[in-house]
């Protein structure tokens, strides 16, 4: 074929950021490709399981077509899918090339890979050319490396292992003279179009409105179902509050949504709990609504701005994903994460997530930085300023990507800590990466970690640190996928075995964000494989800052096979609890009984016993021997919190400065005997 005959350039602002997902099995993705396309063309179903040749991937037809969507091969009419003209041409085509062309005019940053291939480079330096020249802000080199597997495919790049550098093929060069490229200087970069503000244009009203419901009433995670297009949503709520400007029936706002929107009665009904939520319209009785006075006085000043505001009102995250943009440019996953960790969502919703972006972009608080991630504007500097709003504060030099061996002191530590592992569960393009997260988590947890990798080795090897009697070790395997969901294709139980057996583990078990499948989990439990997820991880994490536990108690966690659970974890937990409420209870009791001149401090253990037993923190009393024992510690002189006499015990200091020695030994046991507080330059470990 000759140019002529291949697809139209996209503008780059059109073009799609990814490579379609596509399984890699024996007839390779272009393979892949013909038998999806060949599919559509037969009318399969699009529920039908897609099985590849040698391949793990068990996506159904209807996911493979949501991939190929966005290059322009497929498309959906009336809820069936359709092949365009460009895949028919792609069906008969021999090679690849007209396949790869499509790709080059509707994927940034592909064919101009092979204009810079002229020269051989390594990946890296692909990388760095994406975003010096096109502010193409990549995080790892995943995206360069599927373009370039592609083109190795068709024959297009050569890989010079010795030299790590990739460079055209003859076939390559040829084919970069039949396309058309982007170059650097064809591309105008958006700048801040707030940039000179000094103002912020939003009512004062709106302005008031965050500072007082915003504390006042708890904010709700989903914003829900908005029809049309959320860029235009502030249109799409203009119409729906004139319509209800009088007492209007769910009948009528249904016939208005099926009219101008074509959906649905449920999809009409959760719009207008939006509505409701927002506090934009009232419910007047069972079958009617109405405008309510904030919506009034929103659409006589129908702004983004003001919609922005009244949505931080009522719904969580909304300017605080400003507050963590200040941090530096953020994609959407990493947002998704941050919501979860540090800011009240319940789970990670990457659409949740697109509708404030889009909506705060609207309002001009943030904009697109390169192709990936989202950055502020001074807008929204200066909204942020207005408000008073801050991002959760970061802990002193912290990187959710350092690669140094600390482990975390202070509660911003462990949300950084949970973070990486959000986010590296789901970058599968860099499987390590989830893997030292998981060695940092069971670090934390107390376990000697180690990580490995590599072929025919366990990911991290995780050891009890007790006594070689009475240790045990954990063959641990991460899965990351960028879905999120893990599944049985994914996991090779027969290896996980072989790892057992090399590394002398006494239990397996694997780690991703969620497991998906009951066929997957009743193969954990046949081969006794315990499966953990992120969000089991995560409550270990938080779990063991509040109140540790032993290696001995989390045994009961790698003894289960299949889908773990924490529940076993309850009853040591509360134990521990229990010592720590009863030690402040002795402690309490004695400093109070010291002021009084018949007792003159001194307690016996009985009267002790006495004055706890109807304590209402207890689910059950303390009993004599429990008292007795807290005594023995109190009492010894590593503490020496309670004196003793024959008469009975009494309080040495106050209660605070038992709390002091016990703050001590804590630092001198994380800090290598060192006195000093963290942080302080006499202190030898720094990481504390």
């Amino acid at each position: 074929m000759t140019i002529l005959n291949y697809p139209e350039n996209r503008e780059w602002k059109q073009k799609t950021f990814s490579m379609p997902k596509l399984p890699r099995g024996k007839d390779g993705q272009l393979g892949a490709i013909r038998q999806i396309l060949q599919a559509v063309q037969s009318g399969e179903s699009p529920h039908r399981i897609m099985i590849f040749e040698e391949s793990g991937s068990r996506s159904t037809l209807d996911r493979l077509c949501e991939w190929l969507r966005p290059v322009g091969l497929v498309n959906k009419e009336n809820g069936v899918w359709k092949l365009t003209e460009e895949a028919k041409a792609c069906l008969d085509d021999g090679d690849g090339l007209y396949v790869t062309a499509v790709f080059c005019s509707s994927v940034i940053f592909m064919g101009e890979i092979l204009y810079y291939l002229q020269t051989p480079l390594r990946s890296s330096d692909l990388l760095e050319i994406a975003a010096d020249k096109y502010k193409i802000k990549w995080r790892t080199r995943s995206e360069i490396g599927n373009r370039l597997s592609w083109f190795r495919e068709v024959g297009l790049v050569r890989f010079e292992d010795y030299k790590l550098e990739y460079g055209l093929t003859e076939k390559g060069a040829d084919f970069l003279q039949r396309i058309q490229i982007v170059h650097p200087e064809d591309l105008v970069f958006e700048k801040d179009p707030t940039g000179s503000e000094t103002q912020l244009p939003v009512s004062d009203w709106a302005l008031e409105l965050c500072r007082g419901e915003s504390v006042s009433q708890p904010r709700r995670m989903p914003i829900g179902y908005i029809p049309g297009r959320t860029s235009e949503a502030l249109h799409t709520i203009v119409g729906y509050l004139q319509l209800l400007s009088q007492e209007t029936t769910v009948e009528e706002i249904r016939k208005y949504s099926m009219s101008l929107y074509g959906i649905a009665v449920s999809s009409s009904n959760m719009f207008l709990t939006f509505l409701v939520n927002l506090g934009f319209v009232d419910r007047r009785s069972r079958s009617t609504y109405q405008i309510s006075q904030l919506g009034s006085t929103w659409l006589s000043d129908a702004t983004y701005m003001n919609l922005a505001a009244c949505l931080h009102s009522r719904y969580l995250f909304v300017f605080e994903l400003l507050a963590e943009l200040t941090k530096g440019s953020k994609n959407g996953k990493e947002l998704a994460a941050a919501a979860k960790v540090s800011y009240g969502f319940e789970r990670e919703s990457i659409d949740e997530i697109r509708k404030r972006l889009i909506l705060l972009g609207q309002a001009g608080l943030l904009r697109e930085d390169g192709t990936e991630g989202y950055c502020l504007t001074q807008r929204g500097r200066n909204l942020l300023k207005e408000m008073g709003v801050s991002p959760v504060p970061p802990k002193a030099g912290a990187d959710v990507t350092a690669k140094a061996e600390v482990l975390p002191a202070s509660d911003q530590g462990v949300e950084d800590m949970i973070l990486e592992l959000r986010l590296s569960a789901k970058d599968s393009a860099d499987p390590s990466c989830l893997e030292k997260a998981v060695k940092r988590a069971f670090e934390f947890l107390g376990f000697r970690a180690q990580w490995l990798g590599g072929p025919g080795r366990t990911d991290v090897l995780v050891q009890a640190q007790t006594s070689p009697k009475f240790s045990y070790v954990v063959a641990v395997d991460g899965k990351s996928t960028s879905s999120g969901n893990v599944t049985e294709g994914m996991i090779d139980f027969d290896t996980l075995q072989e790892h057992r057996k090399i590394h002398g583990a006494d239990y397996s078990a694997i780690v991703g964000c969620s497991f998906q499948g009951e066929r997957l989990v009743k193969r954990a439990r046949e081969h006794k494989v315990a499966l953990i997820g992120v969000d089991d991880l995560e409550r270990l994490i938080r779990s063991h800052r509040e109140v540790p536990l032993t290696s001995e108690d989390y045994r009961t966690v790698f003894e289960q096979s299949g889908l773990v659970d924490l529940g076993v974890l309850d009853a040591p937990r509360e134990r521990i609890r229990r010592y720590g409420l009863l030690a402040d209870a002795i402690m309490s009791c004695l400093a109070s009984e010291s002021a009084d001149p018949v007792t003159e401090g001194i307690l016996s253990v009985r009267d002790l016993y006495r004055s706890l037993r109807d304590d209402a923190r207890f689910a059950v009393s303390p009993t004599m021997e429990e008292i007795e024992d807290m005594l023995g510690l109190l009492s010894s002189p590593l503490i020496n919190c309670v004196g003793k006499t024959k008469d009975g015990c009494y309080a040495i200091g106050s209660l605070q400065e038992a709390g002091n020695k016990f703050r001590f030994y804590a630092r001198a046991c994380l800090a290598g005997l060192c006195p000093a507080e963290p942080g302080d330059p006499s202190c030898k470990n720094k990481s504390v």
